[in-house]
């Protein structure tokens, strides 16, 4: 009897023994199943950024001269690009609900949720900064990095500006956050707020812009907007000097698919600049500004930052393939540096750039997102015309 007792409880540590066994072999299979997600999730996102860099080099958007033309209504190359990219970014965002309904939803509400700290007034603030920089400096948060790989003279300067802008929106952060309180429409979408279906607004929304874009190209054909240096070379290829501006923004608005599709994410750049300047203050002085030490590490801040390297990568190339590397005409230095410093804080204090609010937040339709897009085009527009009447800046 004695031996059957004994024999049960060795039995019984024997099967204990085996289940720690199996649970720790399941643990290490997790635990290498999480990093090689991580791994493949930062290398879409890589992906993703060169193609980014890439497509806007090509389209030649990031020129200086061409953003601040555009601000004036000389040259239409941007703002083409612009609707045709946010078209076809809205046209992802529609297919997405019809076929993965569930993981568009997930970043849809992520979405929502950053812009419930949000007021209008702060997105409009912000959104009107960014458009004063816009101007200034000839530049964009996001296409600082493509003038960066494109070889633009004092892109530099305009990067140093803007990490002393993500640096000092992340010390006063929390002041800026509590000097206004946050509005229930900000984090509204815009078929919610005129109570009509979702489908039909989503529909009139991108024949829109399909038909503001075929205006533009009708009365200002793009290939009068643009000087070619080398008019041998293919029409659309890798070693183009040029794309015609409508195909460059359906490239680019397509990348809205694949990174909601694979990385359940929404293009933007400008948090980037925050996870630099994190890198500024050690470890013991990030606990005082909380904004700043969530963007000090993580996957999601990693891939961030491998995804603005990608995106200067992907101008690199195109610009050699294209031979323009080191051509485009720069902006002064001085104004490099104070417009890199207001489109960047313009950005962070709205929660996005022109792409996260101009083409992400927008295709979503949320109101905040609508309103800091138009915030940034109107002080640009604005500042534009001052300086062409008063010989400033251009």
């Amino acid at each position: 009897m004695t031996d059957d007792k004994n024999l049960s409880v060795n039995i019984d540590l024997t099967d204990k023994n085996n289940k720690t066994d199996e649970q720790m072999e399941e643990d290490k299979k997790s635990k290498w199943k999480y990093i090689l997600e991580r791994i493949l999730k930062i290398i879409v996102m890589m992906i993703i950024g060169f193609l980014f860099g890439f497509i806007l080099e090509k389209s030649k958007v990031y020129e200086p001269k061409f953003i601040r033309q555009q601000m004036i209504f000389n040259k239409f190359l941007m703002m083409k690009m612009f609707f045709s990219a946010l078209a076809t970014s809205s046209l992802s965002i529609f297919i997405l609900n019809l076929i993965a309904k569930e993981r568009y939803n997930k970043v849809f509400e992520s979405y929502r949720t950053m812009l419930k700290s949000k007021s209008i007034l702060i997105v409009c603030a912000g959104g009107l900064i960014l458009g004063l920089g816009m101007t200034i400096g000839g530049s964009c948060p996001g296409m600082v990095f493509v003038q960066l790989g494109a070889g633009v003279n004092y892109s530099y300067l305009t990067l140093v500006g803007g990490l002393l802008a993500g640096l000092f929106h992340g010390l006063l952060n929390s002041y800026l956050t509590a000097s206004s309180k946050p509005d229930a429409v900000t984090s509204k979408t815009l078929f919610e707020l005129i109570k009509v279906n979702a489908i039909i607004v989503r529909i009139l929304f991108i024949v829109l812009l399909a038909a503001g874009v075929a205006l533009m190209e009708i009365f200002v054909p793009w290939k009068k907007d643009y000087s070619f240096r080398d008019n041998t070379r293919p029409f659309f290829s890798v070693t183009s000097e040029v794309w015609q501006p409508i195909i460059g923004g359906c490239c680019l608005g397509s990348l809205q698919f694949f990174s909601l599709l694979l990385l359940s994410k929404s293009l933007g750049s400008s948090s980037s600049f925050s996870s630099f300047a994190s890198f500024f203050l050690s470890k013991e002085s990030l606990e005082n500004y909380p904004y700043l030490k969530r963007f000090k590490s993580g996957i999601s801040n990693i891939g961030t930052l491998m995804f603005v390297f990608s995106v200067t990568l992907g101008s690199f190339f195109s610009s050699m393939f294209s031979g323009v590397f080191n051509k485009a005409k720069p902006v002064h230095p001085y104004n490099a540096v104070l417009g890199g410093f207001l489109l960047v804080f313009g950005a962070r204090l709205a929660g996005g750039c022109n792409t996260g609010h101009g083409i992400s937040g927008t295709s979503h339709l949320f109101i905040g997102s609508i309103v800091a897009m138009m915030s940034m085009f109107a002080s640009g527009i604005l500042l534009g015309f001052f300086a062409r009447t008063n010989d400033f800046f251009f």
